[in-house]
């Protein structure tokens, strides 16, 4: 009997987990909202700065409204098309314009711009762009 009870636990632990997996994904809806960000440092590959930028970047998940954020470095490339000359590449994704628009004015995205970008960063340039659905 303690077996079986071990084992519907264990079942049970592993179902709990997978479902709680399903609701940090992004609701990727109609209205969804995509803001990219890029940065260029101003010693260019600086590693120490990259850190910097990505351990600060880590901290905007915390921020109310980001459905999803990804970062990372540039990858290199010899394709005419590819702008590979940013150091740091974010991308985050919101439910909406209003959503991102309290993303922008936050305590802690404003602090992270004061403090870990601006003062190493030479160049930042933003894309935003609302998720269509295929018509």
């Amino acid at each position: 009997m303690k077996v079986i009870r071990a084992l519907v636990q264990s079942i049970m632990i592993a179902v709990s987990l997978q479902i709680a997996s399903f609701s940090v994904i992004a609701d990727y809806s109609n209205k969804g909202v995509v803001h990219t960000v890029f940065l260029w440092l101003k010693t260019s590959g600086d590693v120490q700065h990259r850190l910097q930028l990505l351990n600060a970047t880590a901290r905007l998940r915390a921020i109310p409204g980001v459905l999803d954020i990804r970062y990372g470095e540039t990858i290199a490339s010899d394709r005419d098309i590819v702008d590979d000359s940013f150091d740091v590449g974010i991308y985050f994704y919101f439910s909406d314009v209003a959503a991102m628009n309290r993303y922008l004015v936050h305590p802690v995205h404003q602090t992270v711009i004061e403090q870990d970008i601006k003062p190493i960063v030479d160049r930042i340039v933003v894309h935003d762009f609302q998720h269509v659905e295929k018509r």
